[in-house]
């Protein structure tokens, strides 16, 4: 398509309709360095077309070139001052600019030509979230809703501000209308997991995450997130396959690691567990709780002191702090007949815990 256009235009270098042409077709291609040299040709030779000043202005925009974007618009604006999608266009590249305050400015008068442009009511919710001005946010998407009824990411966006302020009721009424209207998108099945599983509903979590990885079976995290859920419902066995299809796609994930140890440690098989708490620290070699657990096995367990005190030692070393294992770390030296050494650790948690208070 590119070589035909740009045959037309090297036939006829005064046809600006053939250099638009060009220019559209390299925009979508994504080169949009050609396409920036083939606007500005088409608007050497006619620089009344509002449109293409607009188009000349998102291919700035996509090499990160706002300022000049913010220039385009202003001419198209000039052509055509009523045109709702340059105001838009303009209140984008504010907001790309971090520039909230022009942003809503513009976002609002393309509202005042075009009330129904639901694009804008959600990028006005947007900037209203990021502000943490919740109900504002809210009032825009329940706008942009009534006027749209049938686009899913307005329900999902909508959805997001109720999770963030724990109203998670109202999060799942809204993720489930957004399925309803996009029932195979993995994300929004794994978004309502998210909300389910913070309400302590594992069971709606556990149908919510095996659905998103039968749509994308890719979805590392709904995997993990669904080894969770059959973590906190005590089916040991159903959450380490869901770890293990997880580490089959990512296979240096720390979390992956202590969550199967967990899983086995759950099932009495410590030395499954063992091994996957030594792949957690032989990646994060500073996970404290690893340590702690390690250290519990080979203690409670595996009665192997020396090495429950290896790891006790390294807990030390990275945060003296911790206190929660040090009566463990005493019976080991005890177990040992280090009596000196249980009476240090003794003292040392004395001195720690008197500085809690």
């Amino acid at each position: 398509m590119i070589e035909r256009y740009k045959k037309s235009a090297e036939l006829d270098p005064n046809d600006a309709d053939a250099w638009i042409n060009l220019a559209d077709a390299y925009y979508d291609e994504g080169k949009y360095d050609n396409a920036i040299e083939s606007y500005q040709k088409a608007i050497e030779l006619n620089p009344f077309f509002s449109e293409v000043w607009n188009n000349l202005g998102l291919a700035f925009s996509m090499i990160h070139q706002f300022e000049d974007a913010i220039e385009c618009y202003q001419e198209a604006l000039k052509i055509e001052p009523d045109d709702a999608i340059s105001y838009y266009n303009m209140g984008f590249a504010y907001e790309d600019l971090e520039d909230h305050n022009n942003a809503l400015k513009y976002y609002k008068i393309a509202l005042e030509y075009e009330p129904s442009y639901t694009d804008v009511w959600n990028n006005i919710a947007l900037i209203y979230r990021e502000n943490e001005q919740y109900e504002e946010a809210i009032k825009c998407y329940k706008k942009a809703i009534k006027i749209n009824p049938d686009e899913q990411m307005l329900y999902n966006n909508l959805a997001i501000i109720y999770y963030d302020n724990q109203n998670l009721d109202e999060a799942i009424k809204l993720y489930k209308k957004a399925i309803d209207l996009d029932p195979n998108n993995a994300e929004l099945w794994f978004d309502l997991g998210d909300v389910a599983y913070e309400q302590n509903d594992y069971e709606l979590a556990i149908d919510c995450y095996k659905k998103a990885t039968e749509l994308n079976p890719q979805f590392i995290e709904a995997w993990n997130n669904l080894g969770l859920s059959y973590t906190f419902t005590e089916k040991f066995e159903k959450s380490i396959k869901c770890y293990e299809e997880a580490l089959h796609l990512q296979s240096d994930d720390p979390v992956l690691y202590e969550n199967l140890a967990f899983s086995y440690s759950a099932l009495n098989d410590f030395d499954n567990a063992i091994l996957y708490y030594q792949n957690t620290l032989r990646i994060d070699p500073e996970n404290i709780n690893a340590l702690k657990k390690l250290g519990r096995i080979y203690c409670d367990v595996r009665k192997n002191y020396e090495e429950a005190i290896k790891q006790f030692n390294k807990i030390v070393a990275l945060d003296p702090s911790e206190l929660d294992f040090w009566e463990c770390a005493v019976s080991c030296h005890e177990k040992l007949g280090n009596f000196e050494k249980a009476k240090e650790w003794i003292e040392k948690g004395s001195r720690l815990k008197a500085n809690d208070y």
